[in-house]
């Protein structure tokens, strides 16, 4: 009985290395296929996973040496990608004399946790707020908040693509649809020391299906190819329905764009109640002039998203 336990964990075994190499390596193999590009989002789990399968391996596999080079190839492919996130040494100290700090909150358009909300705008306390899921009905619960942010740029809709923008400075804001579809992204500018910031809050459809994946990939595109159209200071701000390990997020960061995190950890945000399969698809990306002052992650809000939060320097 012990001896065919031990077959069988040995097969397991097998199967999760292969498995976990797998998953690790063809999203960016295949990186055009929607399907695929769903599992570039989950390198922390595969990592841990990996690590964990290791370990049995060394203590239990009498021959170790394919399966641990399987295992430790899955390692150290995931953790090129999150190291980064941990061991930033690229941000250079710079002399800050403006600061915004703001918030991007996905409230998810059945949440009615309105107090939870309130109570985590509060608590930051930000300059500025990005909603997302923005509805009719979050207009109407939201409206202490609203009526305390003077400038605004509201676009609530029905389904989960409404959007807002609120402001305790001066902001001129537009909305935009980036010739793609009928889903709105807000660009707005605010003024430090008579230098522009723009700042963009934009919500891509989930690449749920071959259409919506390309769709996606060419909302990622527009901001790539119509750069030269914002100021030379730039954020980016909301849920991408993209986590930052996509190959279609790497090409955002191959531009003056940075990820936020960098330094700060994977901080994920989805889905907000199921801990062990979380990743982040919520970003706040900025110009390479911009310094990050500090980002989190906050508090489960009644949303499947976890709020974030940003302060950064000029």
């Amino acid at each position: 009985m012990k001896q065919q336990k031990y077959k069988c964990l040995h097969k397991l075994i097998w199967i999760c290395s292969i498995a976990l190499l797998l998953l690790s390596f063809i999203p960016n193999l295949f990186p055009d296929y929607w399907f695929t590009d769903i599992f570039s989002n989950f390198k922390l789990q595969y990592l841990i996973a990996s690590v964990f399968c290791l370990v049995i391996v060394l203590f239990l596999f009498r021959r170790k040496i394919l399966a641990s080079f399987l295992l430790v190839l899955s390692i150290g492919f995931n953790a090129y990608y999150i190291s980064p996130y941990y061991f930033n040494t690229e941000e250079e100290s710079i002399k800050v004399e403006d600061r915004l700090k703001m918030v991007s909150i996905n409230l998810l358009s059945s949440n009615t946790e309105v107090d939870l909300v309130e109570a985590y705008i509060s608590k930051e306390n930000p300059d500025l707020i990005v909603l997302m899921e923005f509805t009719p009905q979050w207009k109407r619960l939201l409206h202490k908040t609203i009526s305390a942010y003077h400038f605004n740029h509201l676009e609530p809709r029905n389904d989960n693509f409404g959007i807002a923008i609120l402001s305790k400075k001066p902001i001129e804001a537009k909305t935009d649809y980036f010739q793609l579809n009928q889903k709105p992204s807000i660009v707005s500018q605010l003024n430090f020391n008579n230098k522009p910031l723009t700042i963009i809050a934009t919500h891509p459809v989930p690449p749920l299906g071959e259409h919506a994946f390309e769709l996606r990939n060419k909302h990622m595109d527009y901001l790539i190819k119509n750069r030269s159209k914002f100021s030379d200071r730039l954020v980016v701000v909301g849920d991408f329905n993209n986590s930052s390990f996509s190959t279609y997020f790497q090409k955002l960061t191959e531009t003056d764009l940075k990820d936020s995190r960098l330094g700060f950890g994977l901080l994920p945000t989805w889905p907000a109640n199921i801990s062990f399969l979380q990743t982040t698809l919520d970003h706040i990306l900025v110009s390479e002039n911009i310094q990050v002052l500090d980002r989190t992650v906050g508090e489960n809000i009644g949303s499947d998203h976890l709020p974030i939060s940003v302060e950064i320097g000029f």
